[in-house]
């Protein structure tokens, strides 16, 4: 096979109705559509789940014309352990097949027992296929960072996190590339591949930066007012939602004025919000605004902050980092590689040790307190960024895929 055709295995879902119309997250037909630009065709593959589709979700027969040359495959819901055991032998014929018939190969990996991305890339290591295996993030040591309150479930999650921490590692030393999305998935896993490869995941364009008109307006704003704090991300514990809850706790108990949101739906929102209530938080100091569809809403969002702040508690590279400085949002968290290599860019943001809260209160008490140096991150992080667009992500990625991957 030679006509520069991209296999694709994906990790968000598929959704089905019962008419059988194929749905995805506007995010994944953005990616999808990047690839395709970049290769003559894309077959894409993830698990495919039937019943209510999700608000915000798209069906693929309304982006019918950006969807040429795309083929999305649906696999049965392998993360079932009965499924697995079931259809392991026809899956992994079915993607062998999806191999066979195409000529670069790429898999989003998780690395947990029956996870598409583990599956596909056992198939190309058994049968000498080229592939390349994609991280985002260090699913191990998100799975350590899950709270678990009794022995049981200690020891449940210690051996989970074993076989995927032995799944990942084995996938990284076995293919051709593993392309690793920023510094700190990187550093993590650069030392056992072959070839590794540090890359972003952007889906904001040119066309979404903050102008100058509004970034000028956005540093007046900072001069006085309440403090706009934001994150945008899911209510999960590799997000630290709790410490971040703490933090405004900690802004609210020094007297800073401030409206904080937090953009984004997930299993810890209740704990969240218990933990908000149990702190003294009103509804004027913090908005739950759930999951939002609209792209040009978050955007929004993001642009009429003054700070993100996050606590990260894993080594990933979350996009939203990136689509804060986007918006001439400057950088306030929990350091990291990722986060670190990009604040070190242009001086956007303040980074604090992971895990010490009263380091980033202290850090946002002063940004209070000198609105004229809040104003200077603004601009810096309005400066910051500049490259990393989705065309120029995903154009860097695909020149490595056909350098590094034999055909």
């Amino acid at each position: 096979m030679n006509d520069d055709s991209l296999l694709l295995g994906f990790t968000a879902p598929i959704f089905q109705d019962g008419r059988g119309r194929i749905f995805l997250e506007q995010q994944t037909i953005s990616g999808l559509t990047a690839w395709r630009e970049n290769f003559s065709r894309v077959v894409a593959f993830s698990i495919g789940t039937e019943g209510e589709v999700p608000d915000g979700w798209v069906d693929m027969e309304q982006v019918a014309g950006k969807a040429a040359g795309i083929e999305v495959i649906t696999l049965p819901d392998t993360y079932s352990l009965k499924t697995y055991l079931r259809q392991r032998r026809q899956v992994e014929a079915q993607l062998l097949g999806l191999m066979q018939g195409t000529q670069y190969h790429t898999f989003g990996y998780g690395g947990w027992i029956g996870d598409p991305g583990e599956i596909a890339a056992s198939v190309a290591r058994r049968h000498g296929i080229p592939h390349a295996v994609w991280f985002d993030r260090v699913e191990s040591d998100v799975i350590m960072s899950t709270p678990a309150d009794s022995l049981g479930a200690r020891l449940k999650r210690a051996i989970r996190c074993g076989i995927v921490r032995r799944h990942e590692r084995r996938a990284v030393r076995c293919a051709d590339l593993s392309l690793l999305h920023g510094a700190s998935v990187f550093a993590h896993f650069s030392p056992l591949a072959r070839r590794a490869e540090i890359v972003e995941d952007v889906h904001y364009t040119e066309d979404d930066r903050i102008g100058p008109d509004a970034l000028s307006r956005k540093e007046t704003s900072a001069a006085d007012g309440p403090l706009q704090i934001l994150y945008c991300g899911r209510a999960s514990a590799m997000k630290g939602p709790l410490d971040w809850i703490g933090a405004l706790a900690g802004l609210k108990a020094a007297g800073v004025a401030f409206c904080a949101r937090w953009v984004g739906d997930g299993e810890m929102l209740p704990e969240m919000r218990a933990a908000a209530a149990s702190a003294g938080l009103s509804e004027t100091d913090l908005r739950f605004e759930g999951f939002v569809a609209d792209a040009g809403q978050v955007r929004a969002f993001y642009r009429e902050a003054h700070l993100l702040m996050f606590c990260h508690m894993t080594d990933e590279s979350p996009r939203n980092l990136i689509e804060s400085l986007h918006s001439a949002t400057p950088l306030i968290g929990y350091r990291d590689p990722y986060s670190a290599g990009l604040v070190a860019e242009q001086g956007a943001g303040v980074l604090v040790p992971r895990g010490d809260v009263a380091a980033l209160v202290q850090t946002v008490v002063d940004l209070d307190r000198d609105r004229q140096r809040l104003a200077g991150l603004i601009r810096l992080a309005g400066a910051s960024a500049g490259r990393l667009t989705r065309d120029n992500v995903f154009r860097h990625r695909s020149e490595i895929i056909r350098q590094q991957i034999p055909s």
